[in-house]
């Protein structure tokens, strides 16, 4: 990459640009589709919509609990949607609601026991995905697409944080 446009850390317009771009796309695509987390729901044996599972998982990524105006900002849609998906997530037990100490006002939610099951639930599922999908891969390939896929997203956080 770096030896063929002549400058480290670069990429060949020609070359290895055009194939990172597409095959990013179509993964975030695919692994992101609504049917997609429909099948992982569905293997996994946990009973939400593909938006409740999304809302549950970007909460249990930052720690498990939340204001629902970040979920809403994190998750890229709106208060009142977002106040919808949490009302369901709600009422099939997975976070709770609470008042922050500090502001009586703020209201955050919390994941419960069931909401940290059923993203071990939905993670164990993933994972047995991924490892369906790349059975065929030697080891070595397995161990440093890792390290240079965990590398990138260091890449893109560091870069193009808002």
């Amino acid at each position: 990459m770096g030896e063929e446009s002549g400058e480290p850390g670069t990429l060949d317009g020609d070359v290895g640009a055009p194939l990172i771009l597409s095959s990013f796309g179509f993964i975030i695509g695919r692994w992101t589709a609504v049917g997609m987390m429909d099948l992982i729901l569905a293997r996994a044996g946990v009973e939400l919509d593909a938006a409740a599972a999304t809302v549950l998982l970007t909460l249990q990524r930052g720690g498990g609990t939340a204001r629902p105006s970040a979920l809403a900002q994190e998750t890229g849609t709106s208060a009142s949607n977002i106040s919808k998906v949490l009302a369901r997530l709600q009422a099939a037990g997975m976070i709770e609601r609470h008042t922050e100490a500090g502001d009586l006002r703020a209201v955050a939610v919390a994941m419960t026991s069931a909401g940290r099951q059923a993203v071990r639930d939905i993670d164990a599922t993933s994972i047995a995905m991924l490892n369906e999908m790349l059975r065929d891969w030697p080891e070595a390939e397995l161990k440093q697409f890792s390290v240079l896929l965990g590398r990138f997203a260091r890449s893109l956080r560091d870069t193009f944080t808002p």
